[in-house]
């Protein structure tokens, strides 16, 4: 497989060290990076266009939520390798079923991450 960036985009610093944990036992020579929002995602993609993102987008956040990150990035999709899986809380089916209607996103998954979840991802991958 391809060598990918990890992007978490969480505003919790402890969800974001959980994961980082969890993701590095199965993706352990991925560089994994941590943001608070989308805001700051967006401008990471763009400083850094030639590289491939595995991204696991929260959808509540401040500054820009998950969905607005979305809306930001669709328009300029075709410049970027993103694999985008919505990771949140959120069980409110109207979340469920906007990001299973969304082009961009691959996955739904609530938190908190577990390695399983991770390896089958990878494998899917």
């Amino acid at each position: 497989m391809e060598q990918k960036t990890i992007l978490l985009v969480d505003d919790d610093p402890v969800i974001n060290f959980i994961h980082r944990t969890i993701i590095s036992s199965v993706f352990s020579h991925n560089k994994i990076i941590a943001v608070e929002n989308g805001e700051l995602a967006i401008e990471h993609i763009k400083n850094n266009p030639n590289s491939s993102y595995i991204i696991f987008l929260d959808i509540n956040m401040p500054v820009m939520n998950g969905w607005e990150f979305l809306d930001a990035i669709r328009s300029q999709k075709e410049k970027f390798d993103l694999s985008i899986h919505i990771l949140t809380s959120s069980i409110d089916s109207r979340d469920i079923e906007k990001s299973s209607k969304d082009e961009l996103v691959k996955s739904y998954l609530t938190k908190p991450l577990n390695r399983d979840t991770i390896l089958n991802l990878r494998s899917s991958m």
